[in-house]
């Protein structure tokens, strides 16, 4: 079992270059094949109705604003991408070339749509699909591109800071409550914790009915993984928030878990440990639906 495919999103933003160097930590690191995707809106099919009050003056305007932001995007993404070929002395291949298994290999693919469309046909055929958290708002929940990665692609998303890495799999955290999305995390996350250092399994235990990380610790043994239980009591806060500052108290510098066990609608009004991971991590994170 490995990561053959990583699917690299490169929006243009101040935080595409988090994903683009967390895609290539992982395809070095795999001898794998890295595709990167940039998606240039197509402005006049994504601009909402305009009120009938409103000039065709004022719409050209608007459309034209928009256009030129779009294609200063698609500059900056393409020129990111170019930057750190060169500085790693990658050459990239067409896109829909053939690479020979286990070969690491960069791609680079500019296309105009609807992103998040884009995003899930191309990341349904990746073994991992990287995103960045706004380097200005962290909440990821407001991404279109991050909800069709994460609900629509059937692919695990690995959502990462935008500030640099310095590491990435070497110390792995993983969350476990028994719940079907945190076993299906677990499932696809399997590559990155047999190549992990280390691998540490969270459980937050609130009531004796509560799962024991023991559990999982035997399951990943029967994969060869060696992992050290970890168990917690939350404090008054969020579960998310606890998760995220036991994984630090573990020098974890990525966090599997499954996403949104509960309905999005009770975690956005009640919160939960998907919402909260999403609105403060500040460590990469492995998210399954």
């Amino acid at each position: 079992m490995t990561i053959a495919t990583v699917l690299a999103i490169l929006d243009g933003t101040d935080s595409s270059a988090a994903a683009l160097d967390a895609g290539l930590r992982l395809g070095r690191s795999f001898a794998a094949r890295v595709d990167v995707l940039h998606v240039e809106p197509d402005v006049a099919t994504s601009v909402p109705i305009v009120g009938e009050g409103m000039s065709g003056a004022a719409v050209e305007q608007i459309l034209q604003s928009l256009q030129a932001e779009a294609e200063a995007r698609a500059k900056t993404a393409r020129e990111l991408f170019d930057g750190r070929c060169a500085q790693n002395k990658l050459s990239p291949v067409a896109p829909d070339s053939d690479i020979a298994p286990g070969t690491f290999s960069v791609s680079y693919r500019h296309v105009v749509g609807r992103e998040h469309e884009e995003v899930v046909r191309h990341g349904r055929l990746s073994d991992v699909i990287v995103l960045a958290r706004a380097a200005t708002d962290n909440d990821a929940e407001g991404s279109a591109d991050f909800d069709a990665a994460l609900f629509d692609s059937g692919r695990p998303v690995l959502l990462v800071p935008a500030a640099p890495l310095t590491a990435l799999g070497e110390t792995v955290a993983v969350a476990w409550n028994r719940s079907r999305e945190a076993a299906r995390a677990i499932a696809c996350a399997l590559p990155v914790l047999m190549k992990a250092k280390k691998v540490l399994v969270l459980s937050a235990r609130e009531s004796d009915d509560d799962p024991e990380p023991s559990e999982l610790v035997r399951y990943l043994a029967g994969h060869g993984i060696e992992a050290k239980s970890w168990a917690f009591t939350p404090g008054p806060g969020s579960t998310g928030d606890a998760l995220l500052q036991e994984a630090r108290k573990a020098g974890a510098d990525m966090l599997v878990m499954g996403a949104y066990g509960h309905s999005r609608l009770r975690e956005l009004v009640l919160g939960g440990a998907t919402r909260g991971v999403l609105s403060h991590g500040a460590i990469p994170v492995m998210l399954v639906h």
